[in-house]
């Protein structure tokens, strides 16, 4: 990625953002939609460094536990961004949430099938006639990766599985699913060593971390929300450049505690989705097309709860002020 080179070459790159930028000392809360983590090491990188605070935003990073709802929390108070995953979204969307998503920190999901390595399981299609472990929210989702791969649901046996590693290690499934930065991470970490079959690669498109905010902040004030993308990318830049100085960051000033090796493994893991569309520095891109994609899977297969749409979610102008595009 550009920014491994130097950060200053990426940001000219970017280009200018704003002939005005943010009012000074902008009250923004980014609700997070779990703990401050690596997988949201561009934010708090940014925070940490002072970037924020130097552009006239007075950013307040909110974790999350089990029991918040980040699209309740963003929808009920003014100048919060949100952060969620893309179905989250699209139903909080269709059922009328007046929220637009305007990048995207993963152009792609980190959901993956996981195999021990010792199985010698590679690929979606050699799991036939295998035990794939899901959980119980996921179990639909399984038949978009088996018409991908022309299979059919009697070709697989799905077992729900709870959310712990166990079931795989202690062999009572071939396959279970899990994140490439999460669990995958915590696997390799264990000594166990796996091969992973990425979702994204058999059918399953849908973006991941996906910023959004309210209808009335975006229009109010887009220079804010520009300028808080433009050094939230500066951060996930910075992050990649220094995955092991970033785990250390994260660990000291957010995530009291926790493993400095995990974070940075996770941060490894996280750097090819940051970029898995484009393929360069424009970091929170997202396409008309992934969203239309995402609309027709989840509907064919039922999915989600409800039928979306994606067309009223999805607002682009805040990514076009930040690349001219």
């Amino acid at each position: 990625m550009a920014g491994r080179k130097d950060l200053g070459l990426l940001l000219l790159g970017i280009g200018f953002l704003c002939a005005v930028g943010a009012k000074a000392g902008t009250p923004v809360t980014l609700q997070l939609d779990w703990k401050a983590n690596a997988q949201f090491a561009g934010p708090l990188v940014a925070k940490a460094a002072g970037w924020y605070q130097e552009a006239g935003l007075d950013v307040t990073i909110r974790p999350a536990d089990e029991k918040t709802n980040s699209v309740t929390e963003v929808a009920n108070h003014s100048g919060w961004i949100g952060v969620a995953e893309a179905d989250v979204l699209l139903v909080a969307r269709s059922k009328g949430q007046p929220i637009k998503a305007f990048a995207t920190m993963f152009q792609t999901t980190p959901l993956v099938l996981m195999t021990l390595k010792s199985s010698g399981l590679k690929t979606f299609a050699e799991l036939r006639g295998k035990r794939i472990g899901l959980h119980s929210d996921s179990q639909k989702a399984i038949d978009v990766l088996l018409s991908f791969n022309h299979m059919a649901r009697g070709e697989v046996t799905v077992v729900e599985v709870p959310y712990n590693l166990d079931p795989l290690l202690e062999g009572k499934v071939d396959a279970m699913q899990g994140y490439s930065v999460d669990e995958a991470v915590d696997l390799t970490l264990r000594g166990h060593q796996v091969h992973l079959i990425p979702m994204s690669e058999n059918g399953y498109v849908a973006y991941a971390e996906v910023l959004f905010t309210t209808e009335k902040f975006l229009k109010s004030d887009p220079s804010t929300i520009a300028t808080f993308l433009r050094l939230t990318n500066r951060g996930w830049e910075q992050a990649i450049s220094d995955p092991g100085q970033t785990a250390r960051m994260i660990v000291t000033q957010y995530l009291s505690g926790a493993d400095p090796a995990y974070q940075e493994a996770s941060l490894r893991a996280i750097e090819p989705l940051l970029n898995y569309e484009t393929h360069d520095s424009r970091l929170g891109w997202m396409k008309p097309e992934t969203w239309a994609a995402s609309e027709r899977m989840f509907n064919q297969y039922q999915i989600l709860s409800i039928p979306v749409q994606a067309a009223e979610l999805a607002d682009y102008g805040i990514l076009k002020k930040l690349y001219g595009e």
